[in-house]
């Protein structure tokens, strides 16, 4: 029988929640910060002692807004990456939890090599978005001895410490992605320090594949989910797993380069292959961007149209974390990355040996798995999934970095020996969330006694912060204050996504709208309508994807996005979805309630002047779009399913 650690001892610490006295300096240098209070706390870098020396951890604590109540505990969240700063996403914490904070505190430490707690800092590695072996090997030669000392055990017995420091009992814990990894850290080496916990996006610390074979499945099964919910794709017969492994087979015949835009609208000279689909298909998991375009440009693929799918690759190799370019090291540090990845996750080899003798571990391993399990990661092959960057593929990232000494072993965060703690436990997965795959998370689950399981549909990596649907954020709330998640219908309730019907090269080419009262227009007119709304959604879809408020039309033009207090403005100039209609104006939309007002010109597509009203409002199935204007002297009017 599974041992229990801690609960007795639970019930005789929630009484001493209450936090210990603030004030300026002291021992922990606290110091105000906003509405809590910062401070650092010295440990030691190696608390085997045969590294010297200490580490700063930092954490910010915001106190309960209502110090008259009693209080009702304490919530620590944990950032995921790993390599993120959990202090650096504090307004996306402080808003997921807003309404528990009048009788609770929130508390953000830096996990050591993170943010402020004494940043790994590797330049060329921060710099490569491939994560090359020789830069990970490089990075390793340069932290030496230390590099063993950034794992998730010793973060784990840091926020011990602190919670020693700051005199707070037992706590909730609320982690995210690389965040659950470190709770369950946390959960088996303190299991009395823990009354409840969130695992949101979640993988195993205990009994991993190290393969990760569930990745690919997840998403072929994502894709297909997704067209068989949509009534243009799902009427087209077949799978979009199909299509897309259609579109593998020819990339893998005849692959192309092209220019395309990237999500920040830069041009870029890039290569369509097997490689760039799988990575494609493995990083879709933190928006609906790739779900929304990908079928159609498969399908756009085959009749010659390489633009759509050359984008999404542009997009993806600039939008993806490990483009250090985007973010400083004290923002994400890819160090701590391959540190924490090398110290805990499971390897194919041997990571007990010298690095010079990893390769030939690593190289037979994957001989035998091409031999015994070629479709591991079907459609792609073994090497096109190795061949992704190796912040996603991992298989061999760890090959050429430093041996860890004895005292800390590689692959063992948690001791064999330690049960996890039976504890209320939830753990959400988005269903359409490729990176830590539905499979992944149960075996997580399983670890813990009193652990809950919960799949949101239609949604993707790490399902409660900035949640659009106040699904995921609600039940996380109601975990934390009750231990319990209460009516969790609403996971089956989260709305489809809508789907690109068809990339189109000219507007005649696309099916027209559905003519309203008042229209005095062609058929014609009706298809130049039809461009123009898709028009708008691409914009609109881009946001996801956009990190510096300028982007660029499909086909050509340009866009800005300004951010609003409910959503986003964008105002286009000249922006070609199709090739033959330039489409210029502004719109306003609410990410929210997905309500969207254009107001716009167009021109060409056998047009010469146009203006457009377009609208909708909802994500809800059956949502209609509007759009109304005058084509040089005739008013047209039309219809159609929301884009």
């Amino acid at each position: 029988m599974r041992r229990v650690f801690g609960l007795m001892v639970v019930g005789l610490l929630v009484a001493t929640a209450a936090l210990a006295e603030l004030r300026p300096g002291g021992p922990l240098g606290l110091h105000r910060c906003g509405d809590g209070w910062c401070g650092r706390l010295t440990r030691p870098l190696d608390p085997a002692g045969d590294v010297p020396g200490t580490i700063a951890i930092t954490f910010t604590l915001i106190p309960q807004r209502d110090p008259a109540r009693p209080n009702a505990g304490t919530i620590v969240a944990a950032e995921g990456g790993p390599g993120y700063s959990t202090q650096g996403s504090r307004y996306d914490y402080a808003a997921l939890f807003e309404p528990l904070l009048d009788d609770r505190h929130l508390l953000l430490m830096d996990n050591r090599g993170t943010g402020a707690s004494g940043t790994l800092r590797c330049r060329a590695l921060q710099r490569d978005p491939l994560y090359a072996a020789d830069d990970v090997e490089a990075c390793g030669r340069q932290l030496g001895p230390e590099a063993a000392l950034f794992g998730s055990a010793l973060a784990a017995d840091d926020l011990a410490a602190l919670l020693d420091a700051l005199e707070l009992g037992p706590v909730d814990l609320y982690g995210d992605s690389y965040g659950t990894f470190f709770g369950q850290v946390f959960a088996g080496r303190h299991p009395a320090r823990l009354r409840r916990m969130v695992l949101d996006g979640a993988f195993a610390a205990r009994g991993g594949d190290p393969w990760y074979p569930e990745a690919t499945a997840q998403a072929n099964a994502g894709f297909d989910a997704v067209c068989a919910r949509n009534p243009v794709c799902a009427a087209r017969g077949g799978t979009s797993s199909a299509r897309i492994a259609a579109l593998l087979a020819s990339l893998r015949t005849a692959p192309a380069s092209g220019m395309a835009p990237d999500g920040d609208g830069r041009r870029r000279q890039v290569t369509a292959d097997a490689r760039a689909l799988a990575f494609v298909m493995l990083s879709n998991a933190s928006g609906p961007v790739v779900y929304r375009d990908l079928d159609a440009a498969a399908r756009a693929w085959s009749g010659g149209d390489h633009a759509p799918f050359l984008r999404l690759v542009a997009e993806n190799e600039t939008g993806s974390a490990s483009a250090g370019s985007r973010t400083t090291s004290r923002q994400f540090s890819s160090a701590l990355f391959v540190a924490v990845s090398c110290a805990d996750y499971p390897q194919i080899f041997d990571a007990t040996l010298p690095a010079s003798e990893r390769a030939a571990g690593a190289d037979a391993a994957i001989q035998a798995k091409q031999r015994d399990e070629p479709d591991v990661y079907a459609p792609f092959t073994i090497d096109e999934m190795l061949s992704v960057p190796q912040d996603y593929s991992v298989v061999r990232l760890c090959v050429p970095w430093p041996t860890p000494p004895l005292a800390h072993p590689p692959g063992q965060p948690v001791p064999p020996e330690a049960d996890f703690p039976a504890i209320p436990v939830l753990v959400l997965s988005g269903e359409l969330d490729s990176l830590t795959p539905v499979a992944q998370a149960e075996r997580a689950a399983a670890l813990f006694p009193s652990a809950r399981s919960l799949l949101v549909r239609n949604s993707f990596h790490v399902t409660a912060l900035g949640d659009l649907d106040g699904c995921a954020s609600e039940l996380v709330r109601r975990f934390l204050a009750t231990g319990d998640a209460g009516d969790t219908s609403c996971v089956d309730r989260v709305p489809d996504y809508r789907l690109v019907p068809d990339f189109a090269r000219r507007a005649a080419d696309l099916p027209p709208m559905t003519p309203a009262l008042g229209h005095e227009g062609d058929e014609a007119d009706l298809r130049r309508m039809h461009a123009g709304l898709q028009t708008v959604a691409d914009v609109v879809a881009r946001w996801w994807v956009n990190y510096d408020g300028s982007g660029a039309g499909l086909r050509g033009g340009r866009f800005r996005v300004t951010s609003t207090a409910d959503g986003a403005r964008f105002r286009l100039r000249g922006v070609r979805w199709t090739e033959d209609l330039e489409v210029s104006g502004k719109i306003e939309w609410r990410i929210a309630t997905d309500d969207v007002q254009a107001e716009l010109v167009l021109r060409g597509a056998g047009l010469g002047a146009g203006t457009l009203h377009v609208e909708w409002s909802g994500r809800a199935p059956g949502v209609s779009a509007r759009a109304s204007g005058r084509f040089d002297d005739r008013a047209v009017a039309a219809t159609s399913p929301a884009p």
